[in-house]
């Protein structure tokens, strides 16, 4: 089983003021949208924010840190996280580098295995019952925090490498199934509150669905059956390609490398990760404004 390798930044934005950005040099902080100051210095991989004040950020050698008054952060531990995400002050789920699931009920100083349909490559939850675990081309949905998974097969590929992402009860998946002369093959699906799994997009490859670009990139979902994806296409403009924000009808490109990360608060206001600098916007993506070196 492939379990992805960790992202090269992270980012996460609670309101149009407050947010994180995490990368090898560290972890930013701003409490103004304008200005940041080094938190962290490790290098940082993932970033969970509850609020202005909880957050939960995992450092490249595994560690969990965690901040609770939004400046200052402690070390908790090293369960080898891949991925965390906290739905309240108390309770986190996460999965380690070898896929397996794991839930937190002390607000991330120790770690527990969780129930799962074995080992995994993607889990998101959104709330204490509500969460989605992926492995190959099947998705898992519990209801009830985990005691029941439901399967559902959405994928017979050989190599899918899955990415959830999830809001209240919405989930969205992505499928990565390689690469080829400039264009990646992938297929999105989504479940809106609890709903069967139906396909949005897809790779050039094929004419039936929309694509998002060349190839996907990371993607926030919203909730309210709403959700923002980026792309990039290497060879699509001379200046060293194009980058791309879909959500719902509307869509965004401009010439820049692909992003690295995103966090959107709604769907004309985010922030992305590109070229190693923290980009905002509050016009879905037409217009993109330098805040601050990513670390």
């Amino acid at each position: 089983m492939i379990v992805p390798l960790p992202p090269a930044n992270a980012v996460a934005f609670v309101d149009a003021q407050h947010g994180w950005v995490g990368g090898q040099g560290g972890l930013l902080g701003t409490s103004d949208g304008r200005t940041f100051r080094v938190e962290v210095r490790s290098p940082i991989v993932g970033i969970s924010a509850l609020n202005r004040t909880h957050a939960w950020a995992l450092t490249g050698t595994g560690f969990v840190l965690r901040t609770s008054d939004g400046h200052h952060w402690s070390t908790l531990g090293a369960p080898h996280l891949f991925r965390i995400q906290f739905v309240d002050a108390r309770i986190g789920f996460g999965m380690t580098r070898d896929g397996v699931l794991v839930r937190s009920d002390d607000s991330g100083r120790t770690w527990q295995q969780a129930r799962a349909p074995g080992l995994v490559q993607a889990e998101c939850f959104s709330t204490r019952t509500d969460g989605w675990l992926a492995r190959d081309g099947t998705v898992w949905t519990t209801h009830d925090g985990g005691a029941g998974w439901a399967p559902v097969r959405l994928r017979r590929g050989q190599q899918e490498i899955p990415n959830l992402e999830c809001g209240g009860r919405d989930a969205w998946i992505l499928f990565r199934e390689g690469a080829a002369a400039g264009t990646e093959g992938y297929h999105v699906f989504r479940s809106l509150d609890g709903a069967a799994w139906r396909p949005v997009y897809a790779s050039p490859f094929q004419r039936a669905l929309p694509s998002i670009s060349n190839y996907s990139g990371p993607f926030d979902v919203l909730g309210n059956g709403r959700a923002v994806f980026t792309g990039s296409c290497a060879p699509c403009a001379d200046s060293g390609g194009t980058a791309t924000l879909v959500s719902g009808a509307a869509r965004a490109t401009w010439s820049g490398p692909a992003p690295t990360a995103i966090s959107f608060v709604d769907a004309r206001h985010g922030w992305i990760v590109s070229a190693g600098r923290l980009r905002e916007t509050s016009d879905g993506g037409r217009h993109w404004q330098v805040r601050v070196r990513a670390p």
